[in-house]
């Protein structure tokens, strides 16, 4: 009968109904002199998810209080390396499922690493490591609802503008990656919005702003509109946020239309740090393949060659061939693409296989197919959310032909 039910759903033109996410609730109080906080993690599957085990992995210094769970569920602690870290590994055993929804909630404490914060801000993010998440699933897109209580001398910023605000106590929602909630915390935050096409935030905690930010700001609103027009065409940005805590500890893109630039003196006047800006903003689209194997070459290489992108149509040619030929002299003697291990390697050939190696190949693939249809084949690809290599190279045979999907594959594997 469900069978029936979907060919006549098919026949009338309607699409199935699609598979429910998981929602997290997220409740975080922060004590800011102490860099020390609480959270309320709920994670909640829909009736329709059947699965009868969830682990999650969490940060192994954190103090985790008994777990919590609906319908008798059983559960169990165990250590773990994950990633070469150490983790606590919380598994969950339902019970049959009764068509209902089913919840776990861990309640933990501890304080965020000292790159995580400054005399002025305190930063919850992707690279806090402050969040659960199931294991090899970090990027797993999830819709939630985040709360954050600070005492009330403090504010908070996060990604989306708030639900709900009052003295001490912020609400926000969307959708984004599982350890990608963000909430940065201050006394005094400084902002600025893009006058030109869709609105992008600039946020800077503790610090005011100066004319380098602002240039920074409308370089952001370029970079936007190019991407837009380009890689971005079929699934545009309608509203960004910059996140600057000031804590010198990377960069880095958040899927939910946001970037985190902590470096205090960043300045997109020189190249290699619009470089960054542009990579980050990209991140939009490029964030769904997984950070443990050769998928990750779907959000690094990409992200990396449409900074280049932006680069040349800004053009700084010279520029671009110039980033083209130092990558390029990264990678003889590096391993395939195809069926890369990270963990048979240091990180630093991560990079040159997934960033540097993988943009020379798009490189290529652009050379091979021309402009036009390359910037159409990466806007298919965003629109698509594609997380596979496998999916890249379906996609490459619809727009490109058999030919040129075969060529690929034989780069892949070189």
């Amino acid at each position: 009968m469900k069978y029936l039910f979907i060919l006549l759903l098919a026949a009338l033109g309607v699409a199935a109904p699609a598979r429910a996410m998981p929602f997290v609730e997220v409740n975080l109080q922060v004590a800011p002199a102490t860099h020390s906080f609480t959270c309320r993690y709920r994670f909640t599957l829909p009736a329709s998810d059947t699965t009868s085990v969830v682990r999650l992995n969490l940060n192994s210094h954190f103090k985790l209080q008994p777990v919590q769970a609906t319908q008798n569920a059983q559960s169990r602690i165990t250590s773990v390396q994950y990633a070469g870290y150490p983790h606590q590994q919380i598994q969950v055993r339902f019970g049959p499922n009764p068509r209902r929804s089913r919840s776990i909630e861990l309640v933990y404490t501890g304080s965020i690493s000292e790159n995580n914060y400054t005399d002025q801000a305190a930063l919850f993010s992707a690279h806090s490591e402050w969040l659960p998440f199931r294991p090899y699933q970090e990027y797993e897109v999830l819709p939630y609802q985040l709360t954050v209580q600070v005492p009330p001398a403090y504010q908070v910023r996060s990604t989306p503008q708030p639900d709900k605000q009052k003295a001490g106590r912020w609400t926000f929602s969307g959708t984004t990656s599982a350890i990608e909630f963000t909430a940065l915390v201050a006394q005094q935050f400084y902002q600025a919005v893009s006058v030109a096409g869709p609105p992008i935030t600039l946020v800077k905690a503790g610090v005011p702003l100066t004319q380098t930010d602002s240039v920074t700001l409308r370089q952001a609103e370029v970079i936007t509109a190019f991407y837009n027009r380009t890689i971005g065409r079929q699934d545009p940005i309608t509203r960004f946020t910059i996140l600057m805590p000031g804590n010198n500890s990377g960069a880095y893109g958040l899927l939910d239309n946001a970037t985190v630039i902590t470096y205090s003196d960043f300045d997109v006047a020189r190249t290699n740090e619009l470089l960054i800006l542009a990579h980050e903003i990209s991140h939009k689209w490029w964030g769904y393949g997984s950070f443990h194997d050769e998928t990750d070459w779907l959000n690094e290489a990409f992200a990396t060659y449409s900074s280049l992108l932006y680069l040349q149509a800004s053009g700084d040619e010279a520029g671009y061939q110039k980033e083209l030929d130092r990558l390029a002299q990264t990678t003889p003697g590096t391993p395939p693409l195809w069926g890369f291990d990270r963990y048979k390697y240091e990180y630093p050939m991560h990079r040159r296989v997934m960033y540097n190696k993988g943009t020379g190949i798009l490189h290529a693939l652009r050379t091979r197919i021309g402009t036009e249809q390359f910037l159409t084949l990466l806007a298919q690809s965003a629109a698509k959310k594609t997380s596979t290599t496998v999916e890249f190279l379906q996609l490459v045979e619809q727009i490109a032909g058999p030919e040129t999907r075969g060529w690929l594959l034989a780069e892949l594997k070189r």
